[in-house]
């Protein structure tokens, strides 16, 4: 494993396949912070302290995952959540770079700064409240690993666009039907209220989203999200 110090209250750690198979890990153990993970995260935090001098200063930790190709990952600690927050999100995206099927925001990173006109379309003027666009979804997700689990099964993300961003401590995914039949686009809807919060507002939180939010992947997100997920 590989320690690298953002700043005096984060660091982040580079664990590769071959460090989660030494272990007897795998990623679903990692997730669902099963007994044998956890140990491996106390692990963590004490070679963290010998590699690179990290000491936990607060009452609590904020600790993010994002899983990697080979089977590896990036752990992001932090003593302090604000703090670490956009160190995470810089290196999230230069995670996500080396994914095939996903294309990152501009230096910028502005969520849907950048985007194509077919979403971009929906946040230019001021909306109506009872006026919703009828091919854009927008799912709110607590966790990454909800977005993963939703994403796993590659349902339909050849046929929709769509962007992945995070705002307010939570991730966004919006998908636009594009050449997605409307049967398969409403089977994705009701499948994300088994993991996100499915927003009825979708042109007020698009207009919020591209002033507030920092964007992950601004182009095939679906299909980047099932690599990840899968491993590959």
């Amino acid at each position: 494993m590989k320690y690298r110090r953002i700043d005096q209250d984060t660091i982040q750690c580079i664990v590769t396949g071959d460090d989660m198979n030494e272990r007897g890990l795998t990623m679903g153990d990692i997730f669902e912070r099963s007994e044998r993970a956890e140990g491996f995260l106390r692990e963590l935090i004490e070679e963290a302290h010998e590699e690179v001098g990290y000491d936990l200063t607060g009452p609590s930790i904020a600790m993010q995952i994002t899983p990697v190709q080979d089977d590896g990952m990036i752990i992001t600690i932090t003593n302090e959540r604000s703090t670490g927050l956009l160190s995470f999100l810089e290196h999230m995206r230069d995670v996500m770079a080396a994914l095939a099927g996903g294309q990152l925001t501009g230096e910028e990173h502005n969520f849907l700064g950048t985007d194509p006109a077919e979403v971009q379309k929906y946040y230019e003027e001021a909306p109506e409240a009872d006026d919703q666009p009828e091919d854009v979804r927008v799912f709110e997700f607590a966790s990454m690993s909800d977005v993963l689990e939703f994403a796993a099964d590659g349902f339909a993300a050849a046929q929709v666009k769509s962007v992945l961003g995070f705002a307010d401590d939570k991730y966004y995914l919006v998908v636009t039907k594009n050449r997605c039949s409307w049967k398969n686009f409403n089977k994705l809807s009701a499948k994300a209220f088994d993991y996100a919060n499915v927003i009825t507002d979708i042109r007020g939180k698009l207009i919020y989203l591209s002033e507030h939010g920092e964007g992950i992947i601004e182009s095939g997100a679906l299909t980047a999200l099932k690599r990840i997920a899968q491993g590959k």
